[in-house]
């Protein structure tokens, strides 16, 4: 019942990941065309600058409220002790914050010119909202009411996107902008406020319907915030390691890159990191509703049932991501040319393109859910320190990585090195999550699930040299070619194997 449960929790959120998705992958097509070289080169800066600080203040909170919350359901005053105390934590954060990134901002190249720190502090203003939201989620997510976030998040992500296009075609429409080159500023710092207006809508939607969960406020208990930071240490920083690893290599790009391409290598760069960090949602949603089911079975020491929840993740998680890893092999021109304008595929101006670089990172989607499964397991085991380990090494070898090579393989030693780290990751995390429980990878399916991929990415291949459609026929075509193919022989292979 509980994982029923969990799976449509987990549709429920997958299906306004799916609609928003789609949303985000226009507006980056949008913006694209709208901005220069230069301008989108900055845009992709501040925002993986402050995704950084966004990040660091809220995945640690977000675990650990989901785990606090899933292990005292029955007590309804602790449970509002651990969300009431966990929003002063998060507006304290944000104080924090705000001033933190304008001042580090500052003394960075390429980050301290005037654009740049005005267009940071009024994306600072997103981190807070974004904190607040992310609260009361993960009040919702322990326990499992996550449905209402279909509404919420969709009707957030139209608001936003309504606002780019509100100052992209009627407040600074961009012949208006090419006349008159002091406009560009105004409609930069305007894009860059679009981010804090669609966070207070989704904020103030979801805080109504949470009420009817909890009540939501905020409470100062010194002794029990002690508590709650110092559970959450180990954990705050291995997920800022975690960040730092995934996050870094656009700001050493920025620093080590020769100045007069540095914009420009950002530029090709962010576009295929920004679809692989719209489809690596999903897989995170689906463990975080995991985690309250591996919390109890471990607690409980429930080891078939642990040996049910590991075995059906892993099922789930590498059937959809190498289905995904297929599909953009077979599709990456069409997949790159829906989101991106024909400069980011040319390969006569630049050594390097998107598509070089996309077609390594796709591979970040599989190594990064299969080893996010033994990541869960060790804070379901309340073992942070063990993941603050793991993530110190890996971060380390990703800037050692992407300061050796970048200066002589450019954007696209970014992308292998990302990419080697995620391999290593799930090798060194499942060693050390092996002495809660032991898995095998299942053999048998894994073994099925590889030969359908191959199969369906070689139908979808032969499909391109035989028929010539426009790119999104061809994607619309090639999708339900490689759906019918795969997903139905999938779900058999997946019924049956135990």
């Amino acid at each position: 019942m509980a994982t029923k449960k969990v799976y449509f929790n987990t549709i429920a959120q997958l299906a306004w990941k799916v609609s928003t998705a789609f949303i985000s992958i226009f507006l980056i097509k949008i913006l694209t065309n709208y901005l220069s070289v230069d301008d989108y080169g900055l845009y992709s800066k501040v925002y993986n600058y402050l995704s950084i600080f966004a990040v660091i203040a809220d995945m640690w909170l977000f675990t650990i409220t989901i785990r606090e919350i899933s292990a005292n359901k029955d007590n309804k005053a602790i449970v509002q002790k651990i969300i009431w105390n966990m929003m002063t934590i998060r507006m304290s954060l944000w104080i924090a914050i705000i001033f933190l990134s304008v001042w580090i901002a500052y003394f960075l190249p390429w980050y301290n010119s005037k654009l740049a720190l005005y267009s940071i502090f009024i994306t600072s203003f997103f981190v807070f909202f974004w904190l607040m939201n992310s609260a009361i989620l993960s009040l919702l997510q322990a326990y499992l009411k996550t449905e209402f976030s279909f509404i919420s998040t969709t009707v957030w992500k139209l608001s936003n996107f309504a606002f780019v296009l509100l100052v992209i075609f009627v407040l600074f429409p961009k012949a208006m902008v090419a006349s008159d080159p002091s406009l560009q500023f105004q409609s930069f710092l305007w894009l860059m406020f679009a981010w804090v207006f669609w966070n207070i809508v989704m904020t103030s939607i979801i805080y109504m319907y949470s009420r009817k969960v909890e009540k939501i406020s905020f409470w100062f208990d010194l002794a029990h915030i002690k508590n709650l930071v110092k559970t959450s240490i180990p954990y705050w920083i291995a997920m800022f390691l975690n960040v730092v690893y995934f996050k870094i290599d656009v700001i050493i790009l920025s620093l080590m890159e020769d100045k007069n391409i540095v914009n420009t290598s950002i530029w090709l760069y962010s576009v295929p990191m920004k679809i692989v960090e719209v489809w690596m949602l999903f897989g995170w949603l689906f463990l975080q509703s995991m985690l309250p089911l591996f919390t109890n079975a471990i607690k409980k020491k429930e080891s078939e049932e642990m040996y049910s929840l590991v075995s059906r993740s892993y099922k789930l998680l590498f059937a959809f991501w190498i289905a995904i890893v297929g599909f953009s092999l077979a599709n990456w021109f069409g997949i790159l040319s829906l989101v991106a304008n024909k400069e980011y595929l040319d390969h006569t101006k630049y050594i390097y393109n998107s598509l070089d670089s996309f077609n390594i990172v796709v591979f970040v989607f599989l190594f990064c859910f299969i080893s996010s499964i033994f990541t869960y397991i060790l804070i379901a085991n309340n073992e942070q320190w063990r993941l603050l380990k793991v993530n110190f090494y890996l971060t380390i070898l990703n800037i050692i990585l992407n300061v050796a090579l970048i200066p002589k393989f450019s954007f696209i030693w970014s992308s292998i090195a990302t990419l080697i780290s995620q391999i290593v990751m799930l090798v060194y995390i499942y060693i050390v999550s092996r002495h809660i429980f032991r898995f095998n990878f299942m053999p048998s399916y894994t073994i099925k699930i590889i030969f359908l991929w191959v199969i369906a990415s070689f139908s979808n291949m032969l499909l391109h040299n035989l028929l010539h459609f426009s790119s999104t026929m061809s994607l619309i075509v090639s999708f339900w070619i490689f759906a019918i193919i795969f997903f139905p022989w999938a779900y058999l292979a997946y019924v049956k194997t135990k």
